[in-house]
């Protein structure tokens, strides 16, 4: 499969609204979980103590000659600063003088500024997958957790977006993105951060002034950026928020969706066809939410905490003999469920080579990314096919992570699944440069910053158990009483890779609200409540969740629609987190950089 595989892959995502492939996938995850701002309680603390509307003291178009090549060298240049008319969910219609230019070698940004609405914030926006296009800063869509929140509304951000360095074209690029020095680094850790440092400076042209208050939010790929900023440049951001974040970027692009594929192979290596199909993952959800469904006291179909499910597809297989095998599954798929919950495991030692694996109660995500979207009654579909979404992703990121020492294992057929010894052998050596998951975040809690991280439990893209060890590091690394002074983490029931509109859980969720309550008003956050999407359901309900590790539950009475009926209810899960074969991953390291330093 060529680049242009990849390419064509990606902008019929885009074309197909978003996020329900975004992963360390999509081509935009910054569209997810969107939601009510303005019906929390930290919300109304932001609202009571509101920062003044700042206007310009420059017309929009006098940025187009502010000088960047301090920020981004010889090359970077703005090509365009123009007044731009976006409209918000809400109805309302908000200026921005909009400045698009490059950051050299080839960090293409778009930078946001309200013409009459600054209330003194810059949210930088996260990209998703392997990025290469540049989500709108003017649309809300692009702004993450913000559906009614009126700081984003209103136009009180300043915004800013980059593709990272590269564009997948290899004409536009130069060559092969993948093997260049500082289009990786660029990709890695520094088109974020530079692009932050554009948006600052121009904010201080366009208003005379610094904005008081700094963040970043994304997704997926963005959680990851999100997480590299807080370990590499603490003192870029006041309040990040990080939603599924691919932060083990080289186990998640390589042993984790490759097992995915290889799990399905009817030939156990990739000249085989997919045993699991669409209309069957319908059949083993169903049988999932049977037996582990309404944990938190109510018949909502959602799986609250899958580690304590302990389902085996084996309890659905199909008689001997059977003739219709629609209800049930075949001991082929059988087998490949198992090994797609399981993982894989190290043969001489049996430990997991994973953190965790797709959970329960996510099979029905599942469509398009583990298995073919096609039925089991259709043609055969081959597992090396970009029908498959996680062939397809490891196809496209091997370069990044295998340097040319490792060349040999850039074959997904050919990853050591089972042998503990691949991780210092061949995915150690890029780890310090695309991964974000050490765990001292020490400098960026001295600076004062804030994190909260929400995964889905639902997720069929990034485990949620990579983000629980990344949190317990943090919690063992730093001890649980500092984590708990900067950090929370919530985990969503039923809700999908970044919270689409396809999600069978509560997947709008406000912490906009919460982050700038925490930074600008010192309120922690608790209980943050969730909403059904109204796109996607024609019930109206909202339910709250809880930071990690304590769950919703159901008082028992009133209409549990209501988020008003439930409570806080204790861990469902006591047990310690599994030992697995990459944790050395999650242990404090130093960084490393290619290509030209940041400023």
């Amino acid at each position: 499969m060529g680049r242009s595989d990849v390419k064509q892959w990606f902008a019929r995502v885009r074309t197909r609204g978003a996020a329900s492939w975004l992963a360390v996938v999509s081509a935009c995850a910054a569209t997810a979980l969107i939601a009510a701002c303005a019906t929390t309680d930290n919300a109304s603390h932001a609202a009571k103590t509101p920062l003044a509307v700042v206007p310009p003291v420059v017309d929009c178009s006098k940025l187009a000659a502010v000088d960047l090549t301090d920020i981004g060298g010889a090359g970077s240049s703005i090509a365009s600063a123009n007044v731009v008319a976006s409209k918000m969910h809400n109805g309302a219609t908000v200026n921005y003088c909009v400045v698009k230019g490059t950051l050299a070698p080839g960090n293409r940004f778009e930078i946001a500024l309200p013409v009459s609405s600054w209330t003194q914030r810059f949210a930088e926006l996260g990209c998703g997958g392997l990025c290469g296009n540049i989500n709108d800063p003017t649309s809300q869509d692009s702004f993450s957790f913000s559906y009614t929140c009126p700081l984003v509304q209103e136009g009180g951000f300043v915004t800013a977006a980059t593709d990272m360095g590269h564009t997948g074209d290899r004409a536009k690029d130069g060559g092969d993105w993948t093997t260049d020095a500082q289009r990786r680094a660029d990709f890695a850790y520094r088109g974020q951060h530079v692009t932050t440092l554009a948006a600052k400076k121009l904010i201080k042209a366009y208003y005379g002034q610094a904005q008081k208050y700094a963040y970043f939010v994304g997704c997926s790929d963005g959680g990851r950026e999100g997480l590299m900023a807080a370990q590499r440049y603490p003192t870029d951001y006041n309040g990040i928020v990080v939603g599924a974040p691919a932060a083990h970027f080289n186990i998640q692009n390589s042993l984790f969706h490759g097992w995915s594929v290889m799990s399905q192979s009817s030939t156990g290596d990739l000249s085989g066809v997919a045993t699991l199909y669409a209309d069957k993952v319908k059949v083993l959800h169903k049988a999932v939410v049977a037996a582990c469904g309404g944990q938190s006291g109510v018949a909502d179909g959602l799986v609250v905490d899958p580690r304590t499910c302990h389902f085996d597809p084996a309890s659905i297989a199909c008689p001997k003999g059977a003739a219709n095998t629609s209800q049930c599954l075949t001991p082929a798929e059988v087998a490949t469920a198992r090994k797609l919950y399981g993982g894989p495991k190290d043969a001489a030692t049996g430990e997991a080579m994973l953190a965790g694996s797709p959970q329960y109660g996510s099979e029905i995500n599942w469509i398009g990314v583990e298995v073919p979207n096609s039925n089991s009654t259709a043609a055969p579909v081959p597992v090396a096919s970009p029908g498959v979404f996680s062939f397809l992703i490891v196809s496209g990121a091997y370069k990044l992570i295998f340097p040319d020492s490792e060349a040999a294992v850039r074959d997904l057929g050919r990853f050591g699944y089972t042998d503990a010894s691949f991780y210092a052998k061949s995915l150690s050596a890029t780890h310090p440069l695309f991964d974000a998951t050490s765990p001292d975040l020490s400098a960026f809690n001295k600076a004062g910053g804030k994190l909260i991280l929400w995964h889905g439990w639902a997720d069929q893209h990034i485990s949620p158990k990579f983000t629980i060890q990344y949190y317990e590091a943090l919690q063992s690394t730093m001890g649980a009483s500092a984590v708990n002074d900067f950090a929370r983490l919530y985990l969503v029931p039923g809700v999908d890779h970044c919270g689409t509109p396809a999600s069978e859980g509560f997947n709008q969720i406000d912490l906009i609200s919460q982050i700038t309550a925490w930074v600008e008003q010192g309120t922690a956050p608790n209980a943050v409540m969730t909403y059904t999407d109204p796109t996607n359901s024609a019930l109206k309900a909202s339910r709250p969740v809880y930071p990690y590790p304590a769950v919703p539950q159901y008082t028992g009475t009133g209409d549990w629609h209501d988020g008003a009926n439930w409570k806080q209810g204790a861990a469902l899960y006591t047990e310690p987190t599994q030992q697995w074969a990459g944790a050395s991953f999650y242990q404090p390291y130093a960084p490393i950089m290619e290509g030209v330093a940041a400023p």
